[in-house]
């Protein structure tokens, strides 16, 4: 399910709500973790984690696929047995675990994003050099129209006025974006050599399933 969805999304950012229905029966496999549970804290893995991705979803910052994928791997996943020998996965932790790992992972991404972008964000405010810096990067106009899955966060305006904005929705078409911008470089409101700021329309479900590989390797290992 996670590699099957994981492609899904790398490829178009979007699965089709029909593909959760072919992959709900694996809910059923909590009958043979259940007794393995610890249940307090299986379910305040499990409802801090749906509670979150809701939240998330509410907020326009990641798709319903997602929220999805947190309940069916939730239920279907409940206990796990990692390489590395950990009692926390076994007794219900598994939900939790799985999104501290994707986390780790994109705020590794975000780092790296940061070394190679903070340069670029001389003369703005502190909060605007650290949200642009972790979650974006400046390229230039001509670069962006040849993009997928990238939308501006520099707005320019058909008054020629440029409005930074700190993110985008999820509802957004990126296609639009590049169509609105090729027209402004047409109508010579701006360069193909001007640089914007963008930022990447994340693929969640990968991380989530590299989240799970570390998982059921590592375990959580405090104990």
């Amino acid at each position: 399910m996670l590699f099957h969805t994981s492609i899904l999304d790398i490829k178009y950012r979007e699965v089709d709500p029909k593909i959760w229905l072919y992959y709900s029966p694996l809910c059923i496999f909590i009958i043979f973790d259940y007794h393995y549970l610890f249940l307090p804290i299986y379910l305040y893995s499990f409802i801090i984690t749906t509670i979150l991705f809701y939240i998330l979803y509410r907020l326009s910052l990641i798709g319903g696929a997602d929220l999805f994928l947190n309940i069916i791997l939730g239920l279907s996943n409940s206990s796990v047995f990692p390489i590395i020998p950990s009692i926390f996965p076994v007794i219900g932790l598994e939900p939790l675990i799985i999104i501290l790992y994707s986390s780790i992972i994109i705020l590794l991404i975000s780092v790296t994003n940061i070394i190679k972008q903070y340069k670029y964000t001389k003369g703005l405010p502190l909060s605007k050099k650290l949200i642009l810096s972790m979650s974006a990067r400046r390229i230039k106009v001509k670069d962006f129209l040849n993009s997928r899955f990238l939308f501006p966060l520099t707005t320019i305006n058909e008054d020629g006025s440029i409005t930074l904005r700190d993110y985008f929705s999820i509802e957004e078409d990126d296609k639009y974006w590049r169509d609105y911008y090729a027209r402004l470089v047409k109508e010579g409101k701006i360069s193909e050599d001007t640089y914007i700021w963008v930022a990447w329309g994340i693929p969640v479900i990968p991380f989530i399933f590299l989240g799970y590989l570390l998982s059921i390797t590592l375990g959580f290992p405090v104990l």
